[in-house]
């Protein structure tokens, strides 16, 4: 059931009109609450699951949509699942997603897919819900300052303009896909006649380098580029 939370686009020319996608009641209403006072943006919809997103999408246009980067639906997939779907349904419409755990590796490839940035889902973060609307409808990306500096670092980390799984050396990418299968340290370097030491080296530097903070992230970034 979509969470009761709609205003009605005001008169005023030139207004961003935004649509909130979310499957927390309570992050929507607090979406809502940051955005409503503002003189230049209307909140259209406000969701709390994927067929009604859909359905008001047909129904409305908006120029913002603010999404959660992942439901729960199955059906779902991840965010650049469902921001390809967004994106053949309604390719004008500029998708702010919501997330607290997604690494570099999933904001490139959604940047590069069309999204229009990534906000967290702290406070200080939607106190500047306002700014970040405002940047997507304008035509730009928006990304917190720390996500960007990470991200700034990774590219100037890697001078020879490598990419992805390219970063990785053949016994890091060895190790990610080792550990990917569920292997701890110990077993790898037994495996492969190294020890836990070097291991566990070569697998913080290839987690380093994919920008992923713990072994659920490392497994998502492997999939995410092919490595498994």
């Amino acid at each position: 059931m979509a969470a009761n939370l709609i205003c009605c686009p005001g008169n005023g020319m030139n207004r961003i009109t935004v649509g909130i996608a979310h499957s927390h009641p309570a992050v929507l209403l607090g979406l809502g609450s940051f955005i409503k006072d503002s003189d230049d943006i209307d909140i259209v919809f406000c969701v709390d699951n994927l067929d009604e997103l859909f359905t008001k999408l047909r129904g409305h246009c908006v120029n913002v949509l603010l999404c959660q980067y992942e439901f729960d639906d199955p059906s779902s997939g991840d965010g650049l699942n469902l921001l390809d779907r967004i994106n053949a349904l309604d390719s004008k419409v500029r998708v702010l997603f919501m997330t607290t755990n997604s690494g570099i590796h999933v904001i490139s490839a959604a940047l590069a897919r069309g999204a229009a940035g990534f906000i967290g889902k702290e406070k200080c973060d939607f106190e500047r819900l306002v700014e970040a609307i405002r940047v997507a409808h304008g035509g730009n990306v928006y990304l917190p300052l720390t996500t960007a500096n990470a991200m700034l670092s990774n590219v100037f980390r890697d001078r020879c303009g490598k990419v992805g799984a390219e970063l990785l050396s053949p016994r890091e990418l060895e190790v990610v896909r080792m550990i990917c299968s569920g292997q701890s340290i110990v077993e790898i370097a037994n495996r492969l006649s190294r020890s836990p030491k070097t291991i566990s080296n070569q697998k913080n530097s290839a987690m380093r380098k994919l920008a992923v903070r713990n072994d659920v992230e490392l497994a998502n970034a492997a999939r995410d580029l092919g490595i498994l």
